[in-house]
């Protein structure tokens, strides 16, 4: 796929969301499969072709696995299909995590705890990266995405692939993989991915309670507020809003006084995304008790 054919595709996706798909206004898209056309990509030990599921199109991943078919010296392979990416465009530095899309089918018994997995390959040398869709189940579309920031040489990715290892099945085995969406994701506000509390529970005469947040969409350079509040029967009892850069980051909420041991949540807001959590106070061997 050329350069220009890249470029238009993300400019035509990211068209279409300012004009109201609200799903995707604060998400900008580069598409690498979009269902309709396997240009760009080549097989090895597999085929791609078009195709069509329950009326949504898509690029069929088809493998036949074979134990004493694979490369020299690897009879049992990795079948897989990738894509290069086109020179100039291998800075994805800016790209934060990976989206694929798949409906799986496999007679007999079910998929492998590693059944499918997507690659990305740097112009470094040895340098790769390899995440797996695991929990994989038979015809149903299922939705996988995955975190590129922990992916090493990002300034320099040369291909991205999917593929799969021949040792997790049968020799014989006939697999297919409807592929109708494999995608970049960046967002262009900051969004909260994650919360997590830094324990399930808490003294009750606690100075503050602290958590991890999990932030994209977040400039270099700069921070977003992220809103903190202890609930307890859907009413506030405290809040605060804290400053979190990219990726995670430890905030707290101050309390300026002992509270009533008992159930409460937790919640984190920001870029329009609340989560919580429940937490629960108890008392403190140093906390005084009145009569």
């Amino acid at each position: 796929m050329a350069r220009s054919t890249l470029a238009l595709i993300l400019t035509a996706v990211c068209a279409a969301a300012c004009c109201g798909i609200a799903a995707a206004a604060d998400v900008e898209r580069l598409v690498l499969i979009d269902g309709k056309s396997a240009a760009g990509w080549q097989c090895d030990e597999s085929t791609l072709t078009p195709a069509e599921v329950d009326g949504t199109k898509a690029l069929l991943f088809r493998v036949q696995v074979d134990w004493e078919g694979g490369e020299p010296g690897y009879p049992i392979g990795w079948p897989r299909i990738h894509f290069g990416v086109p020179a100039g465009q291998g800075d994805w530095r800016t790209w934060e995590q990976v989206r694929l899309r798949v409906y799986a089918k496999k007679v007999g018994a079910p998929f492998p705890a590693q059944p499918l997995g997507i690659t990305i390959s740097s112009g470094r040398q040895n340098v790769s990266w390899e995440k797996n869709c695991s929990n994989l189940q038979a015809g149903a579309w299922q939705e996988f995405v995955f975190d590129l920031r922990d992916a090493p040489a990002r300034d320099n990715i040369t291909s991205l692939g999917v593929f799969i290892s021949e040792s997790e099945y049968s020799d014989g085995d006939v697999l297919e993989f409807y592929i109708s969406d494999l995608e970049l994701l960046r967002y262009t506000r900051p969004t909260l991915m994650t919360f997590q509390p830094l324990g399930d529970v808490a003294f009750a005469d606690a100075k503050a309670l602290s958590a991890i947040v999990d932030i994209l969409g977040v400039a270099a350079g700069t921070t977003a507020s992220v809103e903190i509040e202890l609930r307890k029967g859907g009413e506030a009892i405290a809040t605060a809003v804290a400053q979190a850069a990219e990726g995670q980051t430890q905030v707290s909420l101050p309390l300026s006084k002992p509270l009533p041991p008992g159930a409460y949540s937790l919640a984190a807001t920001a870029g329009g995304r609340a989560l919580s959590h429940n937490i629960m106070l108890v008392a403190s061997p140093w906390q005084e008790v009145k009569p």
